[in-house]
């Protein structure tokens, strides 16, 4: 598949959930709508894999069945679940935003230290330069507080599956992948429905389409891209498209909510594209795609619905 198609459609799907979530939120509690969430996702994964069988090669041995199962954790549990609970604690998402726009940083900062990546001061300067747009896109940040540690939980989640999937360089296809992924982070989330919120909710019209938006493009759609750019594009240039999300998140929000795009959203929007063409150069040979990566010699679409300003960047 073409690696700018690839990149345009994470970014389109990754970006989307917060409509979802400003639905669903208004409806019911955060901890059950993402309970929901994955119960629904797994049982249509599930579906798929028993369907199709052997033509999408179903079989994982126990050590790919644990690290997707890692996988999961990171890239939906932590990172969603920090998100989420970040928002019930009342960290403003802009201020989620800004902590988690660290993320290119980080991984390109890994990269350098276990696999001996190297980036050229322009893409460098693409880095810092996506960094400013985001805070452009949110507005700033909020107050800290002790509940600043939930969006550095998500900032690590998302971190932590980047680079894993980079060390590992896992075979599994990806449906077979995100299947795993989605069961284990739907165990946790209902675990911890049920021992909060409970997982009673109202199914009004609004909650199920939610739910079916959240599901199909924000779920199916932005992981299984995330995970599809990972292994196609790598980690470093996957991380840095994390800057478009943001201003294109409050593109979805005009379209869909009818909220207002105002111009620090259309100024971080060009700051992030120029960002991401600074970065695109080639990094180290250690930042190929996961699927042909070697293994280093050491080891390795949430918050609640918020106004176009304070678009968080990602509510999957």
């Amino acid at each position: 598949m073409n690696r700018t198609l690839v990149a345009g459609a994470f970014v389109l799907l990754w970006s989307c959930g917060f409509v979802g979530a400003a639905w669903g939120t208004a409806e019911t509690e955060p901890a059950g709508l993402l309970a929901w969430r994955y119960v629904i996702t797994a049982g249509i994964l599930l579906s798929v894999v028993t369907v199709l069988g052997s033509r999408i090669g179903r079989r994982i041995n126990r050590r790919d069945l644990g690290r997707q199962c890692v996988l999961g954790l990171t890239a939906h549990v932590m990172f969603l679940g920090g998100l989420f609970a970040a928002s019930a604690a009342g960290v403003d998402a802009g201020t989620a935003a800004l902590v988690c726009s660290a993320q290119p940083l980080l991984v390109a900062a890994a990269g350098a230290v276990f696999w001996g990546d190297r980036l050229a001061p322009r893409q460098w300067s693409g880095v810092a330069l996506g960094l400013g747009a985001v805070a452009l896109c949110v507005g700033g940040i909020g107050d800290p507080g002790p509940a600043m540690v939930l969006p550095v939980i998500s900032l690590l989640g998302l971190s932590c599956s980047a680079l894993l999937e980079r060390r590992w360089a896992p075979r599994v296809n990806l449906v077979t992948a995100l299947t795993v992924q989605v069961c284990a982070a739907a165990v946790v989330f209902v675990t911890v429905a049920v021992l909060t919120t409970g997982l009673a909710v109202d199914p009004t019209a609004r909650l199920v389409g939610s739910l079916a938006w959240l599901v199909v493009p924000a779920g199916l759609g932005g992981y299984g891209a995330y995970i599809l750019a990972l292994r196609r594009l790598g980690a470093t240039p996957t991380s840095m498209l994390l800057y478009l999300t943001p201003p294109v998140s409050a593109v979805w929000a005009w379209a869909m909510l009818g909220d207002r795009i105002g111009a620090p959203q259309l100024i971080a929007m060009g700051l992030g594209i120029v960002a991401v063409l600074l970065a695109a150069g080639k990094p180290g040979d250690g930042d190929r795609p996961a699927a042909d990566a070697p293994a280093p010699s050491c080891g390795g679409g949430n918050a609640g619905p918020t106004p176009p300003t304070q678009v968080p960047q990602k509510v999957t």
